[in-house]
């Protein structure tokens, strides 16, 4: 077989191995799945794999090691044995070679005593003879016995030198093995450290596939609720476009009489924009009758009252001319701008004093140049004199406050009346004043009292208007209140 061909053998094992597999679990009445791919089938394959085979390449490693050491210890254990019966031969030995010593100085010491004695002498030089032949003999076999342990000494050097190599060399085999053992345990503690972890990932890995079970649970029930949800939509959707449909045909009706409302609305509002703009111009009229500004009173009432508000609705939002009701929506516009200029005029007609501040009364003298009554010079008259019996009533001619009471001068006892937006009415030569500074008076409110006093030839009272600090002809107010009565 080739290499080729062992390829495409591995590979198509490893297609009928390793497939797409389902692990199915139950829960109650319920059951679940969880899909396992290839590539994960074939990274817990390896993992495994390599799992076994650090076992066994550690597990062996370590018995072949184990069997070294007991060898080793056997034969360091033989020659140590050798090495004792050694030194337990050679002690006899030395045993014995001490014991002809000993014999040797007994023999000498007696060989002297005998020289020393002399006839007795002949039969212990007989026995020390003896004693030397025994001698001789024991020191012949102590000699053969000393060669004999000289070449046993040789022979035992000669393998203590052996077993010394051999010691180094198991000295280092021993130190070989202890490294070997070392890396061993180290490589077993990586083992179990891989081991450790392998079994976390495998915990934890269980806990994401019981937590993604809980979770593809709790989805299928919410796809459950969606789908009942999307059923009961499309109910109500179904619902919805009867209904829709229902309200367009409404919709449709009401605006056609909208449309009707809205016509009807606006021939209304143009009847009122028309009666508005015959009232607001009769109204002008009887103020221009005055000689006021009217622009410049309604600009006056304007600025007291500048409250302001509404929606806000962008310039650029909607041209005029394209919004729906346009028309409509400028005659409304045109409505409110009558009647916010009809407001404000009747706000001026109420403070415009345009009536006579007497019931009864006759004029004594105009506005304008006149001859002076007393020194009969001419001079510039700056009101109107009203004659009338001493303690006549005296009105004011519009609401206001007053803001002078008392005397003054040649006018006398004298009164003066602020009505708003730079109108102001005296009233001179009174008998008695009725009102206070600060006071605020009403339309026809009595004030005071006809008299004569100050620089007067009778009782009358010298009435004066006056706009923005200038005096105006009060005849021209009472013209123009006579048109407003008349009309």
């Amino acid at each position: 077989m080739t290499i080729g061909d062992a390829r495409r053998a591995v590979a198509a094992f490893m297609e009928r191995a390793f497939v797409p597999r389902e692990v199915f679990f139950r829960s109650g009445d319920r059951f679940h799945h969880l899909r396992v791919s290839v590539r994960a089938q074939k990274i817990a394959a390896g993992l495994g794999s390599l799992a076994v085979l650090w076992a066994v390449f550690a597990s062996i490693s370590f018995g072949v090691q184990s069997a070294l050491l007991l060898s080793r210890h056997a034969e360091i254990e033989r020659q140590e044995l050798a090495y004792f019966d050694l030194l337990a031969e050679v002690s006899e030995y030395h045993d014995q070679f001490a014991q002809i010593t000993r014999d040797l100085e007994d023999n000498q010491a007696l060989l002297l005593s005998v020289l020393e004695q002399g006839g007795e002498g002949d039969q212990r030089l007989a026995q020390v003879e003896d004693r030397l032949k025994t001698s001789a003999s024991e020191h012949a076999r102590v000699v053969i016995a000393r060669d004999g342990l000289r070449d046993k000494m040789e022979r035992f050097e000669t393998s203590l030198l052996d077993i010394a190599d051999r010691n180094s060399s198991l000295k280092s085999q021993v130190a070989e093995m202890r490294s070997l053992l070392n890396s061993s345990r180290a490589e077993r503690d990586e083992v179990a450290e891989a081991r450790v972890h392998l079994t976390n990932e495998v915990a934890d890995l269980q806990a994401r596939l019981g937590a993604a079970l809980a979770e593809q649970a709790t989805l299928e029930d919410r796809v459950a609720g969606l789908t009942a949800s999307l059923a009961k939509a499309a109910e109500q959707e179904t619902a919805l476009q009867d209904q829709r449909d229902g309200l367009a045909r409404r919709v449709e009706g009401l605006e056609q009489r909208l449309v009707h409302l809205r016509d009807a609305e606006q021939g209304v509002i143009d009847g009122l924009n028309k009666r508005a703009s015959l009232t607001i111009g009769a109204i002008e009229k009887t103020v221009e009758m005055t000689g006021l500004d009217v622009n410049a009173l309604i600009a006056s009432v304007e600025d007291e009252a500048l409250g302001q508000g509404g929606p806000f609705v962008p310039l650029d939002y909607m041209a005029a001319d394209e919004m729906p009701g346009a028309e409509f929506e400028q005659a409304v516009s045109m409505l409110d701008k009558q009647l916010d200029r009809w407001t404000a005029l009747q706000e001026i007609l109420r403070r415009i004093p345009l009536a006579a501040p007497l019931d009864q009364y006759r004029i004594s003298s105009g506005f304008g140049t006149r001859r002076d009554p007393i020194n009969g010079r001419k001079a510039r008259h700056m009101g109107v004199d009203f004659a009338a019996p001493h303690r006549s009533s005296v009105y004011a001619t519009a609401p206001g406050k007053v803001v002078y009471a008392g005397w003054r001068g040649r006018f006398g006892r004298t009164v003066e009346i602020d009505h708003g937006y730079g109108l102001r009415t005296r009233y001179s030569h009174l008998r008695k004043i009725l009102v206070e500074a600060g006071q605020e008076v009403g339309h026809r409110e009595k004030i005071g009292l006809v008299g004569s006093s100050g620089r007067s030839t009778g009782p009358h009272v010298h009435y004066e208007v006056r706009y923005l600090g200038k005096a105006r002809n009060p005849m021209k107010f009472l013209k123009a209140g006579k048109h407003v009565f008349k009309g």
